[in-house]
């Protein structure tokens, strides 16, 4: 931009100031608005009906008795099972469920699916993954192997694990999220109108590919990790 500008007839110091002035804007404006592009990314919508019932009580029943601010609730409609979260602040989030996890969890399971997605929102990994996937994953988008290697650097290696734990005391009951954990295991992870930006974040990645996988860490060891509880 200052080298345009430059070029345009305008001095190289006020160039530089515009450039970083725009620059901080753009930065501001994604540290805000970063979540809510990341849902429009997915092609998530507001449930309704049955779904949004479901969802809501299970909800309400987790955040009412540990004091945590509820997040939006969105749906992606899916045959899938998984879900995704999304913030800007703890206070300022997001969660997306696909149609299929609704359909196919029975209401324990849920209850640790939705617990694992709100640790994730306390502990600031959401806030941090969702500006991760905007200002790196989907840049590098068209760049497989390099945005792989990138993210594998940039995110904490146990961040699912310890939101894992961190869900089970929070549920006080380890085979809820267990058992979704083993289901969403042995299906064929994918979601139709999954982000590239937000891959990172679903519970169970979508296979784009077998080396292309920023999933962390994989499925069986935290499978593993919670039959040992």
């Amino acid at each position: 931009m200052m080298v345009v500008l430059t070029l345009l007839g305008m001095s190289w110091l006020w160039a530089a100031i515009l450039a970083v002035v725009v620059a901080t804007a753009c930065l501001i404006g994604l540290r805000f608005g970063a979540w809510r592009l990341l849902l429009r990314l997915t092609g998530s919508e507001p449930p309704n009906g049955p779904t949004q019932e479901v969802l809501a009580n299970v909800l309400e029943g987790l955040c009412v008795s540990h004091g945590i601010a509820a997040p939006e609730l969105r749906t992606i409609d899916s045959r899938s099972i998984n879900a995704l979260t999304t913030a800007r602040t703890p206070n300022h989030a997001a969660i997306v469920v696909t149609t299929g996890a609704v359909e196919q969890l029975e209401r324990i399971e849920m209850e640790g699916l939705l617990a694992h997605l709100l640790c994730r929102i306390r502990r600031g990994d959401a806030a941090f993954d969702t500006l991760a996937g905007v200002l790196l994953a989907w840049p590098l988008g068209a760049f497989g192997q390099l945005r792989v290697w990138v993210m594998n650097r940039v995110l904490p290696a146990a961040r699912s694990l310890e939101a894992d734990f961190e869900a089970v005391s929070l549920t006080r009951y380890p085979p809820g999220l267990l058992s979704a954990l083993m289901t969403l295991s042995n299906q064929q992870a994918g979601v139709p109108s999954s982000s590239v930006a937000a891959l990172h974040m679903w519970v169970d990645e979508p296979d784009w590919g077998a080396s292309d996988t920023i999933r962390h860490p994989r499925m069986e060891t935290r499978i593993a990790a919670l039959n040992e509880l």
